[in-house]
């Protein structure tokens, strides 16, 4: 090879390695029913992983649509704030207890 010959090819510049970041999550708790390591775990089961997410890597972002303390535990509220939602987790406490039951609807209500 010719040390001394002029380069006649077009040379580009290195290569950048994107690292993606995830958005930043809300981290006011979302429920006072269920924690962050529920959500991963509910999670999970959504997935129908054997593992467990870890509460860094869940790839869903719970949000809260209704509160019987605030909105009312009554079916209507209910229907109004939770009518045609898909994938949707319901969660609720037993009264007096530590009890907690919930479902999980993917395709909504109608």
């Amino acid at each position: 090879i010719s040390p001394n010959r002029q380069i006649t090819s077009t040379i580009l510049p290195p290569r950048k390695i994107l690292r993606p970041t995830l958005p930043t999550r809300n981290t006011e708790p979302f429920s006072t029913v269920i924690n962050e390591s529920h959500a991963a775990e509910i999670a999970s089961w959504v997935d129908k992983k054997e593992n467990t997410y870890s509460l860094t890597n869940s790839p869903y972002e719970f949000k809260l649509l209704l509160r019987g303390t605030r909105d009312g535990f009554t079916s209507d509220s209910f229907w109004n704030l939770c009518d045609k939602q898909t994938h949707l987790v319901v969660v609720m406490k037993v009264k007096g207890t530590d009890e907690i039951l919930g479902g999980y609807n993917p395709v909504g209500w109608d």
